[in-house]
């Protein structure tokens, strides 16, 4: 079965009871349901990069941004934190589908959205992995 690298993180942080606890089922793909409660969590995959060596494409990288939405800062840093914890350096199947031989958290950045007065909080994470584009 193939799964694509967002799906396999999606289904990663819902199989995490850190991240859960903290948002519950409430993540999605691109953009949240419009009754969405926060705090939740956005998906979205930047992009996707063959990696290759003399003869072929050995693997790809897949930049995903993981977006956290809450009411407060301290809210927004806690779930971004546990984000974090749950895929820095994993390695492995990740949920049994995608070969990942790496991932690594490139940036963990605040956004104060003055006008809505809210905070979203980017994980960006590379994913190295076998398979699909």
């Amino acid at each position: 079965m193939n799964v694509l690298p967002r799906e396999a993180v999606y289904a990663h942080l819902m199989a995490d009871p850190n991240v859960t606890a903290l948002v519950g089922d409430r993540i999605y793909h691109q953009k949240p349901d419009l009754d969405a409660a926060y705090p939740l969590i956005v998906l979205n995959t930047i992009s996707n990069v063959p990696r290759r060596d003399l003869s072929a494409v050995f693997a790809c990288d897949t930049r995903i941004q993981i977006t956290v939405m809450a009411d407060t800062l301290k809210e927004a840093e806690t779930i971004a934190a546990a984000v974090r914890a749950s895929l820095e350096g994993f390695s492995g199947m990740m949920v049994g589908y995608l070969p990942v031989l790496a991932c690594v958290v490139d940036n963990f950045s605040p956004d104060y959205l003055e006008d809505v007065g809210q905070t979203h909080y980017h994980v960006d994470v590379i994913i190295t992995h076998k398979g699909v584009l």
